[in-house]
C-alpha cells in the first residue's frame, strides 16, 4: 500500500481491493527474531528479510514497476501483466527492494541491496544457442529459503556445457543470497540455502521436477551461517 504509484504502477484503490481478498501468505525462517513472510496476491508478490535490527524490514516485491506499452515487436521477450486503470495499460514486471524502519515510509535500496543483473556475451549467447533468450531471476525458493538465482533458458541441451544445470536447458548465471543486510552475489550456495522442493512420500529426494538433473552449483554437505530452511 504505502509504494508510491509513480512507482508500483497500480491504483491505491485497487491495491485496496486486492488486500481484502484471499492471498497466499507463507512464513519462512530467516536471520530475525521472528519469522520472515512471503505474500502472494494477483500479479503481486512479495518476500520480507528481517536483520539483526526488528525495528527494520527489507522487502523484496515483485511487480508492474514499468509501463511496456511502447515496447516494439523485434524487443526482447519480458513478462508483462495489464493494467487495471492509468494511462499505462501493460506494466513490466520487475523486483525492487525496499526498507521500511519503524514504520516510516519505503525507501527503495534496489540498487544498493541488489546485485546488477548478469550479462550473457553475445558469443556466449550463439555458444549456447541462447540468442533473443532474456536473463530470468528464479525466485521460486524463497518460500524455503533466502536466495534468488540468474539464469538463461539455452537451445543446446545435447551434453552438459560447464554453465548448465537440471534437465531444462538452462544455464546458471549466479546466486543472489541475503546476508542479513543486502543480497551479496554467489556463484555457488548450500544446499540449506537452496533446498529441494517437497515430494510426495517414497519419491527421491530432490527428486521433483523443479530439482531434477545435476546442478554443479549446490555444494552438498556445507552449511549457511544464520539461517535454516525446511521445506
Amino acid at each position: 500500500m504505502a509504494i508510491p504509484e509513480q512507482q508500483l504502477l497500480l491504483p491505491r484503490a485497487w491495491r485496496e481491493r486486492q488486500a481484502g481478498q484471499k492471498g497466499w501468505y507463507k512464513a519462512v525462517p530467516g536471520y530475525g527474531l521472528r519469522p520472515d513472510f512471503l505474500a502472494v496476491q494477483s500479479d503481486v508478490w512479495v518476500r520480507s528479510f528481517e536483520g539483526a535490527d526488528p525495528s527494520t524490514t527489507v522487502y523484496l516485491v515483485s511487480g508492474p514497476f514499468a509501463c511496456a506499452d511502447n515496447r516494439g515487436t523485434d524487443a526482447e521477450p519480458v513478462k508483462t501483466v495489464r493494467l487495471p486503470a492509468g494511462s499505462c495499460r501493460e506494466g513490466l514486471v520487475q523486483q525492487r527492494v525496499y526498507r521500511v524502519s519503524a514504520g516510516a515510509a519505503p525507501v527503495d535500496i534496489t540498487q544498493q541491496a541488489l546485485p546488477a543483473e548478469p550479462l550473457l556475451s553475445d558469443a556466449d549467447r550463439k555458444r549456447y544457442g541462447a540468442d533473443g533468450a532474456r536473463v530470468q531471476l528464479d525466485a521460486g525458493k524463497l518460500q524455503f529459503g533466502p536466495a534468488l538465482r540468474w539464469y538463461v533458458d539455452a537451445g543446446t541441451t545435447e551434453k552438459p556445457e560447464p554453465r548448465s544445470y537440471g534437465e531444462w536447458g538452462r544455464l546458471h548465471l549466479g546466486f543472489a543470497v541475503w546476508n542479513g543486510e543486502r543480497f551479496e552475489p554467489r556463484d555457488t550456495v548450500p544446499r540449506v540455502v537452496w533446498p529441494c522442493d517437497p515430494v510426495a512420500p517414497g519419491d527421491a529426494s530432490c527428486g521433483a521436477y523443479a530439482d531434477a538433473g545435476r546442478d554443479p552449483f549446490i555444494v552438498v554437505g556445507a552449511s549457511a551461517q544464520g539461517v535454516t530452511a525446511t521445506p
